[in-house]
């Protein structure tokens, strides 16, 4: 079994296993779940992450003097959890790692990690309970200026423009089985010409929540070369 994405934050590498998926919560939580089950949460500490994990009490231990806190679902293993977890990490917010790129993990969606094996190496964020509805990273080899996305012909364009950061966005919107969809598309630069398309899309009630979490990904979103 091999981690297909990581995530980053408070001192702390995670490599959890290929079937987790995970979400930050309003708290800044960090839960990790298989399926709809919660099977473990960290809470971020007043420091970050030093030295191995303390255990304290069954399926609780923490990382350091003040650092933060695991807590493991009854029944659950670590290992069945997580694939290893280094410390002493530079102190960021949470934030997922795949397919040579960091993004910043926004609060409120989940990460669904790509399987071993996968063509594409990244994960997606999607809205919790939402069908259809998912923020995807698509790597394209050309630079950002020369990338032209055209709506489909059953879109239309609703605006396009640039972020306080200068990567540019382009906004569609559409009707399907009834109901109203919107996409938005930033396209991140990369070195060497090359660029991550950041597609989110969504129906209401969950089209603000996407596209704020697509633009917090976009604008975060650094290459690991």
């Amino acid at each position: 079994m091999q981690a297909t994405f990581g995530i980053g934050g408070h001192g702390l590498l995670l490599a959890p296993s290929p079937d987790s998926r995970v979400m930050v919560t309003e708290d800044l939580d960090l839960v990790v779940m298989r399926g709809e089950r919660e099977i473990a949460r960290i809470t971020p500490g007043d420091e970050p992450a030093c030295g191995d994990a303390v255990w304290f009490a069954a399926g609780i231990a923490r990382f350091g003097d003040g650092g933060p806190m695991l807590e493991l679902a009854e029944g659950v293993d670590f290992e069945a959890v997580f694939l290893k977890i280094d410390t002493g990490m530079a102190h960021v917010e949470w934030s997922a790692l795949a397919g040579g790129v960091m993004v910043e993990l926004p609060i409120n969606v989940v990460l669904v990690p790509a399987q071993p094996g996968d063509a594409d190496p990244y994960f997606e964020l999607h809205a919790p309970g939402g069908r259809d509805e998912f923020i995807s990273f698509m790597p394209r080899p050309v630079s950002a200026d020369a990338l032209v996305i055209n709506p489909a012909p059953y879109q239309r364009l609703v605006k396009t423009g640039k972020t306080p950061d200068q990567i540019p966005f382009t906004e569609c919107a559409y009707e399907y089985d009834g109901k109203k969809w919107r996409q938005i598309f930033y396209a991140v630069p990369l070195p060497n010409d090359e660029t991550v398309v950041v597609r989110a899309q969504a129906a209401e009630p969950h089209v603000e929540l996407l596209f704020q979490a697509a633009e917090a990904a976009a604008t975060s979103l650094v290459p690991l070369r």
